[in-house]
């Protein structure tokens, strides 16, 4: 088994957000290295996929656990009860 086979079968153990990770760390040493990054992300976001840390929250279920209206960043105290709130005359 090829060195390469060896860390393909360890990264495919691994869940998708300690694959992301790997992933980071691999950019990270070619990078210093100066080796060109012509990486797997790379390509994989120019041809309209999402980043593998993306996808990784987005399988933990974080990525579209909220539904609400795309304006909510201003107009969000519209949508907030403050009646709970210490100190908020009415």
């Amino acid at each position: 088994m090829t060195t390469a086979n060896k860390i393909e079968s360890e990264i495919s153990a691994l869940p998708p957000h300690l694959q992301a990770e790997v992933l980071d760390f691999v950019q990270f040493v070619k990078q210093r290295h100066g080796i060109a990054n012509a990486s797997i992300a790379d390509s994989n976001l120019q041809s309209g996929g999402d980043s593998p840390f993306f996808q990784a929250l987005s399988d933990a279920g974080f990525v579209g656990c909220i539904e609400t209206n795309e304006q909510l960043s201003t107009s969000y105290k519209q949508h907030i009860d403050f009646s709970a709130k210490v100190g908020v005359q009415a």
